[in-house]
């Protein structure tokens, strides 16, 4: 706790008991970054000349699929579980990791000399408990008690790139936490929002560069002089349907999108947690104050971060060299541009991953292991899993290939699963392979892209659409008076015949 002090006894201009005031604050840090030191070399197999008391076992909460992230890093995420009211493990997982690349996004560097700054977009239903995120990241953050850590989160909702900008330039490495950003990221997907456009090309601007530019005004006086390492990490949540709506060519041939870790959740919501403890270990804790202590003093944009380079150990070098290569491989092998913007990204979100969680278990002397390295890469690979889903989905793209491809997506659901009773097929017709065109209009409904902006409008696509089906032989239309008498259903429906691998 900190201790207060009071200048109501100082001497005729304070001085005194003011820098005494300092020394003591100062010496009070120095000393909680010793004791996380000693309590980092500690798990690194270091010695204090103590023996460290081990604690006993807590309880195990439902592993996310990618899997609890190793070391504090996990423990971290668990605490945060625990301490919400609606616990989803992706979603404590994922509060985590923006945590860390805000708090260590300027104050660290990887090997290959990057920030470890990150951008990610949780997707997830609404009402399942995405605001853990909201109020476990500034739980965490409370916890450490270190002076100005609050400035590593900012939960503003900046409404142009000016804005953006110039926060950045006053304090050039935080995590930007944004509730719907779906709704944001649609507006940047519509070329004639110009303050949104602005904000994305800061965005990009902001991503991996070493030195971002200053604003200069006519009122001199207002100037601000650019930055090096500008360290924005972002952190938004939204719904699949919203989410859908924004992966438009446009979005994913430039890059822009696949500079987000996408991290997915299709669960349903939990049981609510009556008992909800924020609660770390004393080691965790004070490795926690500690990384605070050792990042917030670079939260001043004339602070320049010194090369505090995370380094790997030859197994894990070896390891994420293995995965670029396989990316690379990847990349070479389509011409697909959106597909290939995501595959070239994907090696250095799994490097800076890796190395957050290695400064999470020792911020004084981080290291890489292989541990770190393969959870980094069964997070990015669920990445990669979302946006190949999508793709063969038809979720991505607005041409003809795109329609194809989800029309037949909805094809193949419908003989695989169960229709709901809110569509009123009758379940013979299912049976039977006879799809009504009311279930392929309702399940295209007003939130895909592909077809609600074609320029003849979204019957016509669907039109369209269906007689290419039936001109490949993969869809017959049935006669309707048939269908009234064997199904009383009256309407036009369709037999599939076949559907393409």
């Amino acid at each position: 706790m900190h201790s207060t002090h009071s200048v109501g006894q100082a001497n005729s201009d304070g001085s005194d008991i003011l820098q005494g005031a300092l020394n003591a604050e100062l010496a009070h840090w120095a000393a909680v970054e010793a004791d996380a030191v000693r309590e980092c070399r500690v798990r690194q197999g270091g010695s204090t000349g103590t023996v460290p008391i081990s604690a006993p076992a807590a309880a195990q909460p439902p592993a996310p699929p990618f899997g609890w992230p190793p070391g504090v890093a996990g423990r971290l995420a668990r605490c945060l579980y625990f301490g919400s009211y609606s616990p989803v493990p992706e979603v404590a997982v994922t509060a985590t990791i923006g945590l860390l690349a805000g708090v260590c996004g300027r104050a660290y560097r990887t090997y290959t000399d990057m920030d470890l700054a990150l951008y990610i977009i949780l997707v997830a239903q609404s009402g399942i408990g995405k605001d853990a995120i909201h109020s476990g990241i500034p739980t965490l953050l409370r916890m450490g008690e270190v002076p100005q850590a609050a400035l590593f989160l900012r939960a503003t909702d900046f409404v142009s790139g000016e804005a953006l900008h110039k926060s950045l330039l006053e304090s050039p490495g935080f995590l930007n936490l944004q509730g719907e950003f779906g709704r944001k990221l649609k507006r940047m997907s519509n070329p004639t929002d110009t303050p949104m456009q602005q904000f994305r090309t800061v965005m990009t601007n902001a991503y991996g560069k070493q030195f971002l530019e200053g604003k200069t005004y006519s009122n001199a006086d207002k100037n601000m002089i650019g930055v090096e390492w500008p360290a924005l990490s972002f952190l938004g949540e939204t719904t699949p349907g919203t989410f859908l709506q924004c992966l438009t060519p446009d979005m994913m041939e430039d890059g822009f999108m696949s500079r987000f870790l996408v991290v997915s959740y299709k669960g349903i919501k939990p049981d609510p947690n009556e008992v909800r403890v924020y609660d770390l270990a004393p080691d965790d804790l004070a490795a926690l104050k500690g990384l605070l202590f050792q990042a917030v003093k670079f939260q001043s944009p004339i602070n320049t971060p010194p090369a505090c380079v995370v380094n790997p150990t030859p197994d894990a070098y070896d390891k994420l060299k293995r995965f670029e290569l396989q990316c690379n491989e990847s990349l070479n092998a389509t011409d697909d541009e959106a597909e290939r913007q995501v595959w070239n990204r994907a090696p250095l979100k799994a490097m800076k991953i890796a190395c957050l969680l290695a400064v999470a278990d020792n911020f004084a002397m981080p290291t890489v292991n292989i541990g770190h390295v393969a959870w980094a890469l069964s997070l990015v690979r669920a990445d990669i899993d979302v946006f190949q889903s999508r793709q063969k989905s038809g979720d991505i793209g607005t041409d003809d290939h795109a329609r194809f491809i989800k029309m037949v997506a909805i094809l193949r659901d419908y003989l695989t699963t169960p229709v709901k009773a809110g569509y009123k097929v009758p379940a013979k017709m299912q049976e039977n392979g006879i799809v009504p065109h009311s279930y392929i209009q309702i399940r295209i409904g007003k939130n895909l892209a592909c077809f609600n902006s074609y320029r003849q409008g979204q019957k016509m696509a669907i039109d369209h659409t269906i007689r290419s089906l039936m001109d490949g032989g993969y869809l017959m239309e049935v006669d309707k008076l048939k269908v009234a008498e064997a199904y009383n259903y009256h309407g036009r429906a369709y037999r599939i015949l076949r559907l393409p691998n």
